[in-house]
């Protein structure tokens, strides 16, 4: 999946390009983009996304300065988000999230600058931290990468997120995920936030599949 953005009408709008990739759409059925910029109206066929092989695409130009909640609706599979999205929003139907495309701060032109800055440090850039998952008991790869595609990549982030929202992410993921129980993932998470590795392996001893 993906969100292409080009700058329309001197800064006022942006054309996004929304995209589902081959085999990324949960069946080969025609698919609608649903979202605020058209009050989320199902029975607008004008906002049907054009499948091109197997993909689909919709472009639409929206007016920058905004955020833009919203979803597709496949007609046999209903509902699912873009893993690519800007952001992700509680909706109004619990356990639900909709996706994100931010418009809110326009990119500016850069400015060229032709004196040449030579800059000499000595400290090594530090690479963004990434947690393993999959040390969480009940955490396989898959789900790894759908906790990470849904902002939820390290343990800090894995124990402040609630149960609740969690098990929404795993029924949306599908009945083969939904089947699994996240009610231990954040207070494991949070032991090996704080690399108490020893006290998460007794509590993991005591569990059952993450139970």
């Amino acid at each position: 999946m993906a969100l292409l953005k080009q700058i329309k009408d001197k800064g006022s709008h942006t054309l996004v390009t929304f995209t589902i990739g081959e085999n990324e759409a949960p069946s080969s059925s025609n698919v609608l983009l649903l979202g605020d910029f058209n009050n989320w109206q199902s029975n607008d066929s004008s906002f049907q996304m054009e499948k091109k092989g197997n993909t689909y695409v919709k472009s639409l130009k929206l007016e920058n300065g905004k955020r833009y909640e919203f979803r597709y609706l496949s007609d046999d599979k209903g509902w699912f988000n873009d893993h690519a999205a800007d952001d992700y929003v509680s909706s109004p139907y619990s356990g639900i999230e909709n996706s994100v495309v931010d418009l809110s701060v326009v990119p500016q032109k850069k400015i060229v600058v032709k004196k040449t800055i030579k800059i000499t440090t000595s400290k090594t850039v530090k690479k963004a931290k990434k947690d393993d998952l999959k040390k969480i008991e009940g955490i396989g790869p898959k789900i790894a990468s759908i906790l990470t595609e849904k902002g939820i990549g390290d343990f800090e982030k894995l124990s402040k997120a609630s149960v609740k929202v969690l098990e929404g992410i795993l029924k949306e993921a599908g009945p083969r995920y939904s089947i699994h129980k996240p009610g231990s993932w954040p207070k494991q998470a949070k032991l090996a936030s704080a690399d108490k590795w020893d006290e998460l392996k007794k509590l993991q001893d005591k569990l059952d599949g993450g139970k």
